[in-house]
């Protein structure tokens, strides 16, 4: 028997051999009186693997973790969900016993162990935690606390956390408790996430203060009024409170690892504490040095970029240059609505129901005059949504049918009715209100019936009536039965016929159809607004739909039970991040068919629209693909700081906007008072950015409608930045407002990271920028901020909003990779990026740069065309699912109304695709008139579907035509276009889990090449690199230092190399230069003092004096 002890201690010695140097420590500490818990991942683990027949590894969860102490207390976790992972940190795959210590591992999500029962009273306590966290989103992720039994922690016991903020390191310890209320940050210093710390806590009663002490360094106290601490119940890795109206819960879970815990129940003496952590000194030390390695957390934690709010931002702000916004001088209450009569007088309608009417008296392009045009006097309820009756329709008829002179209105849309507000005799006042619709069962909200307009083919009259319980979509009852019915007016457009004879249901499954307007070509587009804060595939995001009748637009979706014979319809465009309450719409044509529209000319026919509740405008540009749908690509033009709910296009082409006063989501209501603001496009000297993409894993490029001053492109890099995460859009400094929803504090919450910006240039025309990164980690949204290139910060006249310089531009790594191989050899080849598989729609959203041209005009010659992208297909049979949601049902095990999904590829000619993996190319079948391949998508899939296709050129430009098709439970089918979205650079990675900034790829070209020998070719006289160039303070200085050039990709090297001019370094242009004396000097300029230094090809320097320089 002492035998097999002998033994297994002696196996226990190998496995944790940093234990057996600890034995000599370990008894001090259990000595010590007073221990109340020790929980000890090392003593864990020792005791799982020494357990007869143990099977244990690493990474298993785990339902308890045992006290040490000797008070057999137990930290446990019944719920498998949330039991944390006991992890070996620096283990081998070839040998479990090489690693460098143990840890409980937190996910951050639910994880959390209890001490139930401990039933235990303290005046004071010495804590030691030994742990690493490894991210904070906020929100008060706690390491231990300790409660009165169904209490709340700060408020009976005690609790350390990392505070309520979001942080990109640890630079947050909040120690509060009873005694010590209030969160209060302790911590002195910043260290990485991912890295081991000891976090000591005192609570002295006698001394009347608690202590932290980091890492062996006394950091923050804070006063203590002596109270009794209860701890009935012990949390690790969690907090227990709740501050609403509801039942005490644990949250603030943890991401992270535990180590070790060791709690006291008094203050220990100065030695005894030297003991603790010396002991624990000497046995992190090796587990200290080997967890950041493992977890790779202290380099995201170096490129974390805060999101730091604009100070005093103005109340709007464009995102791009060549615009001045003033504020309306007229003081209304809250508008709702606004339109543009014919004679140019504006209708405003407030938000309590009255209309006015607003004129530009002096001439000064303003609006200042007001006249009531209809006084409410409470006949209407909650009005949103206002159309202006069109010259000779029915409405301004008399009763022959006959146009009445002089007479006009609008039609408004309020609780329970639509109604004309009619001006019979011309005087600018309405004389009567005519109900022109009305007798829908009314819901108890006061938006009811919302968003008018005209079909401009036949003056028929739509608008929205709201769904019948936002909170309760599919009206389930106390006993789950459901009362929804897909036949109800509820949560549909209707239309009016044109002789106001009766009214239809043009579709189903709208939530709030607050904007509604046709296009040009007469369809039929609305916002809608999300809804999946009540139902969490209920509209995940706000909306633009296209409106086709007989369609059900998924609010509520399909489910097995309460609506399983219906088909949800992907919306046009996602506006995004979740909660921007779209609301008013206009398209951007000019008001008379000659006049100007808003901004540049190619923003003409574009989609604005007006995001509530952050005080957004968007300019939503809409093309059509091959199959005559429409595609969507939307651009954030501006950020206001009050509630944008309207706008309408001016005859002057100013866009006026109407603003509420207040926060989200509706302001200061009926009787508060708003603001209007007239935004005009009136400087077109500054280029206009027209697209941006990421070229590369390592380039980013953007195209502007004219070419760049190249003096205002010096020093450019620095300059720039670009920002990344799940949730960055470009401008969100200028965000002063947003809804206070959980969502919402996880979208700040979530870390946002900076990517380096290492060199800038641009193309010879001077129309494209070239940005050289660090690699894109993932297919997420990037923000990129430029400098003004033009736009100045100027001293605002009288009545003008400040503008700041900056243009705000975002991108994502979306698009398809294209090259171009031509059958005539000596032709050289083209590979760049699309949009879109469409070529249609790919062209249509070109960025009309010299590269994208010449694409267009290869496409015309022979040759085979390569494309390769992959497509997401997420959300695209099936709402997506708000995160931190559940369905409360399996989709996958009970979905069977939609039987098949794919995606179907068309084209006008033969092709070849091989999808990822496959060892065979599939060709095309030729069926139904077309060339076409089908790929299935499976239930529920979000892996995406990778590709390759490759097709013939020649004649005509190719017919691409993507689309997804689904099979319904009764044989129909139902197809549609993908969204630009759908596509992913095939070099994308869709796992966001990891958002550091990847090390760039070594490349099989580079697998055996010498730094040594270019370094000698790049010096050698016959290369003559060095003439002009310098590395690393070696070499000329004619053309631009390449001592960067490690942190470029090995093509766009390659590219500059092969073709010097295809990207030009902004601070090194040619310029020519005509002296005095009558000499022409050509080449790059540089300034010296009050001397100008200028280069040439030969990496000759010619020094001039300034007032030598003729021209």
């Amino acid at each position: 028997m002492l035998v097999s002890r002998f033994a297994l201690f002696t196996l226990l010695c190998v496995l944790f051999g940093n234990v057996v140097a600890l034995r000599a420590a370990e008894p001090a500490v259990s000595e010590i009186a007073g221990l109340e818990l020790w929980l000890d991942a090392q003593q864990e683990a020792a005791q799982r693997l020494s357990a007869p027949g143990s099977a244990f590894k690493s990474g298993e969860p785990i339902s308890q973790w045992r006290d040490a102490s000797g008070g057999k207390r137990m930290a446990v976790q019944t719920d498998a969900a949330g039991q944390p992972k006991l992890v070996q940190v620096g283990a081998r795959a070839d040998d479990a016993a090489a690693g460098a210590g143990w840890v409980v591992r937190f996910d951050g999500e639910d994880d959390h162990l209890r001490v139930l029962g401990m039933n235990r009273r303290y005046t004071s306590f010495t804590l030691f935690v030994v742990a690493a966290p490894h991210s904070n989103s906020g929100r008060f992720r706690g390491f231990l606390a300790f409660n009165q039994k169904n209490r709340k922690d700060y408020e009976t016991g005690f609790n350390l956390d990392m505070n309520s903020r979001f942080s990109p390191k640890l630079q947050d310890l909040n120690l509060e408790g009873r005694g010590f209320g209030g969160a209060r940050n302790l911590l002195k210093s910043t260290v990485p996430f991912g890295t081991l710390h000891v976090m000591e806590v005192v609570a002295d009663a006698t001394n009347k203060n608690v202590r932290l002490v980091f890492d062996g360094k006394p950091a923050g106290r804070r006063e203590f009024s002596p109270s009794e601490l209860i701890a009935d119940d012990l949390t690790i890795g969690a907090r227990h409170y709740e501050n609403n109206a509801a039942p005490q819960r644990v949250q603030g879970f943890l991401h992270g690892d535990v180590a070790e815990v060791l709690l006291f129940d008094r203050v220990l003496t100065e030695g005894e504490t030297r003991s603790v952590r010396a002991y624990l000194d000497r046995k992190y030390a090796t587990l200290r040095k080997a967890l950041p390695r493992g977890l790779k957390l202290a380099s995201a934690a170096e490129n974390i970029e805060p999101l730091v709010i604009v100070e005093n931002p103005p109340s709007v702000q464009m995102l791009v240059p060549g615009f001045r916004v003033r504020e309306l001088p007229v003081e209304l209450t809250n508008i709702n609505n606004l339109r543009y009569r014919p004679d140019g007088k504006l209708y405003a309608l407030g938000y309590n129901g009255d209309v006015w009417l607003l004129n530009d008296v002096d001439g000064d392009g303003l609006e200042e005059a007001k006249t009531p045009f209809f006084e409410n006097r409470g006949r209407l309820r909650g009005p949103i949504g206002m159309a202006v009756i069109p010259t000779g329709h029915a409405l301004l008829q008399d009763a022959d049918r006959k146009p009445r002179t002089g007479a006009q209105g609008v039609v408004v849309a309020s609780k329970g009715k639509i109604s004309a507000l009619l001006d019979a005799d011309g005087d600018d006042v309405a004389e009567e209100e005519r109900v022109i619709a009305t007798g829908w069962k009314e819901i108890s909200q006061n938006v009811d019936a919302i968003g008018v307009a005209f079909d401009p083919k036949d003056g028929a009259i739509y608008f929205g009536l709201g769904t019948a319980a936002y909170n309760n979509a599919y009206l389930l009852d106390e006993a789950g039965r459901s009362a929804f019915d897909l036949g109800s007016e509820r949560g549909t457009v209707q239309r009016i016929a044109p002789d106001l004879s009766g009214r239809t249901t043009v579709c189903t499954g709208v939530r709030f159809t607050i904007g509604m307007d046709f296009s040009d070509d007469n369809q039929l587009f609305v916002t809608d607004q999300e809804g999946a804060t009540w139902l969490p595939n209920g509209n995940p995001f706000d909306e633009l739909l296209h409106i086709t009748p007989g369609r059900h637009y998924g609010f509520p979706p399909r489910h097995p039970k309460h609506l399983p014979r219906v088909f949800d319809e992907p919306s046009l465009f996602d506006y995004g991040p979740q909660h921007q309450s779209t609301c008013g719409m206009v398209f951007n044509r000019p008001f008379q068919s000659k006049g100007p529209i808003f901004g540049p000319a190619h923003w003409r026919g574009d989609v604005l629209v007006c995001g509530e509740s952050r005080g957004k405008l968007y300019r939503t540009q809409l093309v059509r693909d091959a199959d005559n749908e429409y595609v969507a690509h939307n651009h954030l033009i501006g950020c206001l700081g009050m509630l944008t709910v309207d706008c309408c296009i001016s005859p002057r082409g100013d866009l006026v906007v109407a603003c509420h006063s207040g926060g989200p989501d509706w302001g200061t209501g009926p009787t508060g008072i708003g603001k209007l603001f007239a935004i005009r496009y009136d400087d077109e000297s500054p280029p206009q950015p027209t697209a941006v993409w990421a070229a590369g894993p390592q380039e980013v490029r953007v195209a502007f409608d004219r070419p760049l001053d190249p003096v205002r492109l010096k020093n450019l890099a620095p300059q720039t930045k670009i920002v990344y995460g799940e949730y960055v859009a470009a401008g969100d400094r200028f965000e002063s407002i947003r809804p206070g929803y959980a969502v919402t504090q996880r979208q700040q919450s979530t870390p946002r990271h900076r990517l380096p910006v290492h060199g800038a240039s641009i193309t010879p025309d001077r129309r494209t920028l070239i940005l050289s990164t660090a690699p894109h980690p993932a297919a997420v949204q990037y923000a990129l901020t430029l400098p003004g290139l033009g736009r100045e910060i100027k001293k605002p006249h009288a009545g003008e909003l400040p503008q700041h310089a900056q243009v705000d531009l975002a991108y994502s790594l979306g698009g398809v990779r294209a090259r171009w191989t031509p059958t005539d050899a000596s032709q050289p080849e083209w590979s760049g990026w699309l949009p879109h598989l469409d070529l249609h729609v790919a062209r249509a959203l070109a960025s009309d740069d010299a590269e994208q041209r010449r694409f267009w005009k290869v496409m015309e010659q022979p040759g085979r065309l390569t494309l390769e992208t992959q497509i997401d297909p997420r959300g695209l049979f099936a709402p997506a699912v708000q995160p931190g949601s559940t369905l409360g049902y399996d989709a996958k095990t009970v979905e069977t109304w939609v039987r098949q999904r794919g995606v179907l590829i068309q084209s006008d000619r033969s092709f070849i695709l091989t999808t990822a993996g496959a060892t065979t190319a599939q060709a095309s079948v030729h069926k139904e008139g077309a060339h076409q391949v089908t790929l299935g998508v499976q239930q529920g899939q979000t892996r995406p579907l990778r590709f390759t296709l490759e097709l013939k050129t020649g004649g005509a430009t190719p017919v691409l035509r993507p689309s997804w098709s689904a099979t319904l439970g009764d044989d129909r089918e139902r197809s549609g276009s993908l969204a630009l979205h759908r596509f992913l650079l095939p070099w994308a990675k869709t796992d966001s889990a990891d958002l550091a900034v990847p090390a760039p790829q070594i490349v099989g070209a580079l697998a055996n090449a010498s730094w040594g020998r270019g370094r000698r070719v790049f010096y050698s006289e016959e290369a003559g690199c060095s003439k002009c160039h310098v590395v690393h303070g070696k070499g000329g200085q004619v053309g631009p230092d390449l001592s960067n050039l490690t942190h470029r990709d090995y093509v766009s090297v390659l590219r500059d190399v092969t073709q010097p001019s295809f990207a030009i370094n902004p601070d090194y242009i040619t310029f020519i230069a005509a002296t005095k004396d009558g000499r022409v000097l050509t080449g790059p300029i540089r300034s010296e003092g009050a001397d100008v230094l200028i280069g040439d090809e030969d990496g000759k320097v010619t020094k001039l004096a300034l007032v030598d320089i003729e021209e």
